[in-house]
């Protein structure tokens, strides 16, 4: 029996993004749980194609390594332990298979890592936007 590589939740926010495209709230989708910003992000996933959000959550895993070398330099971390610790993320087959199944978690990390480099650089107010931007309303 072959085991199906797209992960389940992953219809769940396609289901979503085909409603909100449609005009209707993604919560007309009975289990979507999410903010309305990913069922929003994944909307192209009924326009371009069908593999857009995996895509979209893949280059979220690129941006978290970007976003972790930039918090460790704000942090002034040494180059080498920087460079150690974004290949420890973007080569590790966990989070990367993560990305590639469907899971939004790569959004999520990049959301969160941005709002710690926000408030390590004094942006208060753009760290609580994007707070207030990923509540599911």
């Amino acid at each position: 029996m072959e085991v199906q590589y797209t992960d389940v939740d992953y219809l769940v926010f396609s289901d979503a993004a085909s409603l909100m495209a449609s005009g209707e709230s993604p919560y007309k989708r009975t289990t979507y749980r999410y903010s309305p910003l990913l069922s929003f992000l994944l909307i192209p996933n009924s326009i371009i194609h069908c593999s857009w959000g995996k895509f979209l959550f893949s280059a979220s895993d690129l941006l978290v390594g970007l976003f972790i070398h930039s918090i460790l330099k704000l942090r002034k971390v040494p180059d080498d332990l920087c460079m150690y610790s974004v290949a420890v993320w973007l080569f590790n087959p966990f989070t990367f298979t993560i990305g590639t199944r469907g899971n939004c978690e790569p959004v999520v990390c990049a959301m969160i890592l941005w709002i710690i480099i926000c408030l390590l650089n004094g942006n208060v107010l753009q760290a609580c936007i994007l707070v207030w931007a990923s509540c599911p309303f």
